[in-house]
């Protein structure tokens, strides 16, 4: 998803993309991103520091207005688990497994938000849960439909 990000903040500034040795990208979308106006870092992240400054293995420091990441994400609770709700795998990490009407696997048992939707915004995650109480409202009213 790292490359998705790369490839759609130019529109919003100057942006760096730090492979850090976790991909290597072949030609085409080395040039793709270059076209974009993307700088491409292939060194290593020592650490960020600060006010978001990046620091490379090799001492250099290059400060920046904000850094986006692409991280692994799964539910931090252990509920959906003890519920034996369904998990399902993503390209962000795994959420939890909901039908339409935001259930999931464990009968009576609905989720939303980021936990149960991608991508993840706080704007998409809060229709989500307005959608998924109209649906429990729902089965309470109609629990046999």
């Amino acid at each position: 998803m790292s490359i998705h990000q790369a490839q759609l903040l130019p529109e919003w500034g100057d942006t760096t993309f730090f492979l850090n040795g976790a991909l290597e990208i072949d030609k085409a979308t080395r040039d793709d991103l270059v076209h974009r106006g993307v700088s491409i870092e292939s060194g290593l992240i020592e650490r960020i520091s600060g006010n978001v400054e990046v620091i490379l293995t090799d001492e250099r420091r290059m400060a920046f207005a904000g850094v986006f990441t692409a991280p692994h994400n799964e539910p931090s609770s252990p509920i959906a688990k003890q519920l034996d709700c369904r998990m399902v795998e993503i390209p962000m990490g795994k959420q939890i497994w909901t039908g339409d009407t935001k259930e999931t696997s464990a009968p009576g048992v609905f989720a939303c938000g980021d936990v149960a939707r991608a991508p993840h915004s706080v704007s998409l995650a809060v229709a989500d849960g307005a959608w998924a109480g109209a649906q429990i409202h729902r089965s309470l009213v109609w629990p046999d439909s």
